[in-house]
């Protein structure tokens, strides 16, 4: 009894190392800003886009969002939003900033503040550096998306605080697309290793 227990634990370390892990970077589908100050004026076609605030209070968010569609139903091991930051202004580096995951649907063509979605979950993230990528982890909401529970309505990024402050990242019609790393097991990978191990146990 303990050989057949050795044995079978061998065979599943084997076979879950066969369950190597996929990598790839996505580009946006859509990405733009939308600005308090100019409630009717779309911005998706620029080359940057803003978090912040203005002198006037009025605030500046932006919107992201990547295609997921070929990922149903994997493991996503992690998950990283990676956006370039090039400028800032005021009283930088800026407070309060957070990542939401939007609830209603877009398009970076027509989106403005007066017409963006709302937030379906919100979590606060540290400012980022100048002039180097700008990291955020999304694992759970992009492994929320693959899995069905949550509709693809992209990400929301903006200050809450009124201060003078923000900063400038590039969009995918500039230098410098923004990135999704995205690390994870493909489903039917995940089949056939963990449907071989389940036949050990028969």
């Amino acid at each position: 009894m303990l050989k057949k227990t050795v044995f079978t634990v061998f065979v599943l370390v084997i076979f879950a190392g066969i369950a190597n892990a996929d990598s790839v970077t996505l580009n946006p589908t859509d990405d733009a800003d939308v600005w308090q100050d100019m409630p009717g004026t779309n911005r998706g076609s620029q080359q940057s886009f803003q978090v912040g605030s203005i002198s006037s209070g009025d605030w500046r968010n932006t919107l992201i969002k990547f295609d997921l569609s070929a990922y149903s139903g994997a493991i996503v091991n992690s998950a990283v939003l990676r956006l370039w930051v090039f400028a800032s202004f005021g009283d930088f580096p800026t407070d309060e900033i957070h990542i939401a995951r939007n609830n209603a649907d877009w398009d970076e063509l027509t989106v403005t503040w007066n017409n963006k979605p709302g937030f379906a979950e919100i979590t606060p993230i540290i400012a980022p550096s100048i002039y180097d990528w700008w990291e955020i982890d999304v694992t759970d909401w992009v492994q929320n998306i693959v899995d069905g529970t949550d509709p693809n309505y992209g990400f929301q990024i903006y200050q809450d605080d009124k201060d003078y402050a923000g900063f400038s990242m590039r969009t995918k019609e500039g230098t410098i697309d923004p990135e999704l790393v995205l690390d994870y097991t493909p489903a039917a990978l995940q089949a056939t290793t963990f449907g071989r191990i389940k036949t050990l146990f028969n």
